[in-house]
């Protein structure tokens, strides 16, 4: 087949929006990294409690038992006599369990240590060791959450629950935009959703009740669905190929980048409400760049919009520089509808459960991608239990093993066959290794044990990024094209209603400070395992296996036997000169493959006639240079 009937054969199989934008070029770019830039106010709200809601440092909380305060009048005043209690605890792990009970015996103690006189307390106080607060003071200098709603003690399970309402928008903006993508255009649904977010996003930090308060983070939570899930539509369709596996890839890398920006934001406020203010109002610059952002074409024909696609094909083929077929309209009529024939096709959700995928296979990677986000979205929340101190350093160095998460998927979808097993291999690995946690000595939590600490939560943050990475873009390999979107639909809705109750899990530090990562680690094997089992049934076929690497003299007696096998070509081009001769033989190549298979599969004709081929076209390109 000569190169030009390669060319119009390839060209045949594409239709005349790929034939015009290309996989990738500098139009794609543009709104490639406009969309991108979506994602880093999306990181924001999503990891915003960890600085709304900041676990309070030692000292910041004043207890007042019931009882102590009813002897206020024979002791001195109780500030001195809290101050005892609080001089008491030792550590920062006593301190976080028992923030909401005052020690009795140290209360004692205390009083007599000042006043020399026993001090009253009953004999059940005493066998409890501590009183309940009856009004706890805030002493902070930054205004948080915590201090204003009182989010503590029996209350703190609410810090959760914010984090649970987003989730849950945006399970409800993904299933809105699914559907909302059928009558509005991908770019003018990204519009919408930043200008939902705009709105209520400073509602969300404006409002003084905590019911309003989740409210009105859900909605923008589900704006924000809203904004990504169609920004992810417009990158599928304007891009194709290796590109296309690269730029989805590639985008949770700005996800990161948010988490990496974030603490350089909020150390310029002292209030909560001020930093969703600040967060909310950015995104007025990404309306200011929306007009560049380009619509998805195959939606415009698809919905008969002839007209504004052309227009968008023209601009991409002046911008990429690409040929533009002089019938252009007439094959975007031909091809709007056949886009809308296949839309009227009647498909649903139930489609994916048919059978010809196994759902056993469903069903395992519906658990992968549920405990993957429950791994994602814990480890991020559990920021603020590592350390109050440490909590920028720690966000920031989250978010740079998410960068190294998301490369080290990328290199296993483009260069390795078996994806799935080397991602479930890093995650298993990773995941045992994170049990060793348990072997650090129990002391005091300063800088040096948080740190330690960190070192597994970044080696299990590393392996989960490039795990959800491999997920991302490969799933919908497991069924033919046309389920892909119900296949994504459904994992994705399973895993954000895993993330609607998986918040809960942060709560389980009153138990023991390690509780939360054993349960992630414990997930995360299982998981690994469950990637390991997809293995069996799907790789990546295009990309060839490694062979041995061959010997010199092995490499020698094997290209003799080539030249030997191929030696019929030499009739074919006799009469060329003696140099042509010897280069032709020099232009021959094989892979290392075929190296070692030479003597195992004898020579086709088809393979001859690729050798003769390649061999004339080095003649002919030979002599044109002599001439």
């Amino acid at each position: 087949m000569s190169t030009a009937e390669h060319q119009g054969h390839t060209s045949s199989n594409l239709d005349v929006v790929e034939q015009v934008n290309g996989s990738f070029g500098r139009w794609q770019l543009r709104t490639i990294l406009l969309i991108f830039l979506c994602k880093i106010p999306s990181a924001w709200f999503t990891v915003i409690i960890v600085y709304t809601a900041p676990y309070p440092w030692k000292g910041e909380l004043v207890c007042r038992p019931a009882d102590w305060n009813a002897s206020e009048s024979r002791v001195e005043p109780v500030n001195r006599n809290q101050q005892l209690w609080q001089e008491a605890r030792s550590t920062d792990r006593l301190f976080n369990v028992d923030v909401c009970n005052a020690y009795a015996q140290s209360l004692t103690r205390g009083y007599v240590r000042n006043h020399g006189s026993e001090w009253n307390a009953t004999e059940s106080e005493r066998s409890q060791h501590s009183l309940p607060c009856e009004h706890v003071e805030h002493t902070s200098d930054y205004k948080s959450l915590i201090t204003q709603f009182d989010l503590i003690c029996s209350r703190r399970v609410l810090v959760a629950m914010t984090q649970s309402f987003h989730a849950l928008g945006a399970l409800i903006g993904g299933l809105m935009a699914y559907s909302a993508l059928k009558i509005i255009s991908p770019r003018r649904l990204m519009l919408l959703g930043m200008i939902g977010q705009i709105f209520c996003g400073n509602l969300t930090g404006l409002v003084d009740t905590y019911q309003l308060h989740i409210y009105f983070r859900c909605l923008t939570s589900i704006f924000c669905a809203l904004m990504y899930t169609s920004g992810q539509f417009i990158l599928n369709d304007i891009t194709a190929g290796k590109a296309r596996i690269i730029v989805i890839t590639l985008s949770e890398l700005f996800w990161s980048i948010g988490l990496v920006l974030l603490p350089a934001i909020s150390i310029y406020f002292d209030n909560w409400s001020y930093l969703y203010v600040a967060i909310s109002s950015s995104l007025i610059v990404l309306v200011w760049l929306h007009r560049w952002i380009a619509d998805s074409p195959r939606w415009l024909l698809q919905h008969q919009r002839i007209e504004s696609a052309l227009r968008q094909l023209l601009e991409s083929a002046t911008y990429n520089n690409r040929k533009v077929p002089l019938t252009l309209d007439v094959q975007l009529t031909g091809y709007a509808k056949d886009l809308e024939l296949k839309a009227e096709q009647k498909r649903g959700y139930c489609q994916i459960w048919d059978g010809e995928t196994k759902r056993s296979q469903l069903i395992y990677i519906h658990c992968i991608w549920g405990a993957a986000m429950v791994i994602y979205t814990i480890s991020l929340l559990m920021i603020r239990n590592l350390g109050a101190e440490q909590v920028h350093v720690n966000t920031a160095a989250l978010g740079f093993a998410e960068m190294v998460g998301v490369f080290i998927g990328l290199y296993m979808i483009l260069y390795t066959r078996r994806h799935w097993r080397w991602a479930g291999n890093l995650m298993t690995i990773c995941s045992l290794i994170t049990y060793l946690i348990w072997l650090l000595p129990e002391t005091e939590r300063n800088s040096r044990r948080v740190g330690l600490e960190l070192v597994f939560w970044i080696i299990l943050k590393m392996a989960n990024s490039a795990t959800i990475a491999v997920l991302t873009t490969c799933t919908g390999e497991m069924v033919s094209t046309e389920k892909r979107v119900y296949l994504m639909l459904s994992v994705v809705g399973f895993s954000r209603t895993c993330l609607v109750f998986c918040p809960l899990l942060s709560c389980l530090t009153v138990v023991h400070p390690l509780v939360p990562i054993t349960i992630l680690s414990t997930l995360g094997t299982i998981y690994g395992l469950a990637l390991r089992r997809l293995n069996r049934y799907y790789w990546n076929t295009e990309q060839p296996p490694i062979s041995r690497v061959p010997t010199p003299n092995t490499y020698r007696r094997q290209s003799a036997i080539i030249l030997r096998r191929y030696s019929s070509t030499s009739s074919e081009i006799s009469g060329y000169s003696n140099e042509l001769l010897s280069n032709f033989e020099r232009n021959i190549a094989v892979s290392i493959a075929d190296i070692w298979h030479i003597n195992f599969h004898p020579a086709s004709e088809c393979d001859i006639e690729m050798v003769q081929h390649s061999g004339e076209e080095a003649l002919k390109s030979r002599s044109s240079e002599t001439i």
